[in-house]
């Protein structure tokens, strides 16, 4: 009965995605593209730029191809936010609900609940690092990163109390630099003001009264402006997963035999679309990545299977998804101390010894994120309830 309701109704109405194995993948999805990210300034960090490498084997090629892939992964996630988020938010109002104070706690204590203490560690860190090895030209904290991509990133010089708090604030890479060696937190103000965005978008059409629309209007327009021209453009990538959460499942796509294929050519199309940087540009690229995932996350949604039994692959995906924003923001201090520790002059060549000291380090890395988020983000909706009752107490001691 619950799959043939869903059939009739846009995706964003599903009363609960959890129930759906779908939701499963997404949240592997999630996992694997904050994996890649880390593995990424990794590589970035610890290894020799891959044009310095003479004759590369083939498996430092397929090596190479895998660990390039942060910037596209971030795609992803917007697009996975575009869907969930616009879902949640549609939802609210499509049922009278909304309630900017009760959306401003979602979203803020999702967001801070791992910020807060990413920033500290990261101030910890970068402290460390700058009194163990001192900010000289030859310090890896006083000069540049070794790597081209980050060669005119300074660790020293954006190690300031007003990038700290531009960053709480969410106008890092707007009014403010990153902070410290936190290079990962860029994408952090792109999601926050697409989250202030949307709604208001999405209210001034539904708005009744004109005063509500021209208010909607004018907060639409500051953030617009403010946000600047790349911010506005990857917006379109976040829309992407906002129009699948509103679009219908299709009844062309309830023959198993028919979806599964193309939720495969999906898949590898994604793929296709993540090494696809090196033939048609970085901007191209990263529509092509948002568009894709869109169409496979619209092809898995249409699947109506239903989760009878948690399982190992859904434990293990629920898993890997609910550390991964603690992964993302927490990962970059600490691989930047490694570095510093570890490495002269001059990054490692990727040989077997390198290659296997380097999985050492993701573990280790991985399992200090994990212990984080058990203390961080595994307690969001602890902390967001908390937060929802002082709010009412508040107001029912105002009455």
């Amino acid at each position: 009965m619950l799959a043939e309701k869903t059939q009739t109704r846009p995706i964003y109405s599903i009363p609960s995605i959890r129930n759906y194995r779908w939701s499963t993948h997404l949240d592997l999805l999630r996992g694997l593209a904050s994996l890649l990210v880390f593995i990424g300034h990794m590589r970035i960090l610890l290894f020799l730029e891959y044009s310095e490498i003479s004759n590369p084997s083939f498996l430092i090629k397929r090596l190479n191809s895998f660990t390039v892939l942060g910037h596209q992964s971030v795609m992803i996630f917007f697009v996975l936010s575009g869907f969930f988020i616009s879902a949640s938010v549609i939802k609210r109002i499509q049922q009278k609900q909304w309630s900017w104070i009760n959306y401003l706690v979602d979203r803020l204590t999702r967001l801070y609940i791992v910020l807060i203490p990413a920033l500290l560690l990261s101030y910890f860190w970068d402290s460390l690092g700058i009194k163990i090895f001192g900010t000289g030209q030859d310090s890896f904290y006083g000069e540049k990163f070794h790597n081209g991509h980050l060669a005119t990133y300074k660790i020293l010089e954006n190690f300031t109390f007003q990038n700290a708090l531009g960053t709480l604030a969410f106008v890092q890479t707007i009014f403010v630099d990153l902070f410290g060696s936190n290079k990962a937190v860029w994408s952090l103000a792109y999601e926050f003001w697409y989250y202030i965005l949307f709604p208001s978008i999405i209210l001034f059409f539904f708005a009744k009264s004109l005063k509500a629309r021209i208010l909607y209007a004018c907060l639409a327009s500051i953030i617009l402006l403010m946000i600047g021209s790349e911010i506005r453009i990857y917006f379109l990538i976040w829309l992407m997963g906002a129009l699948v959460s509103i679009s219908h499942p299709s009844k062309y796509l309830n023959n198993k035999n028919i979806l599964k294929p193309l939720t495969y050519l999906s898949i590898l199309i994604l793929c296709i679309a993540l090494i696809s940087e090196r033939f048609i540009g970085r901007e191209i690229a990263d529509f092509f990545i948002g568009f894709s995932t869109a169409v496979m996350i619209y092809l898995l949604v249409n699947s109506r299977s239903q989760i009878r039994q948690e399982g190992a692959y859904e434990k293990f995906s629920k898993g890997l998804a609910g550390c991964s924003y603690t992964l993302y923001l927490v990962h970059m201090p600490i691989l930047c101390f490694i570095r510093a520790c570890i490495i002269g002059d001059r990054p490692w060549e990727p040989d077997i010894l390198h290659i296997f000291l380097a999985l050492i380090i993701v573990v280790f890395v991985f399992l200090y994120a994990v212990v984080i988020a058990h203390f961080t983000e595994a307690k969001t909706s602890k902390f967001r309830n908390l937060i929802m009752s002082w709010i009412k107490n508040r107001a029912l001691n105002q009455a």
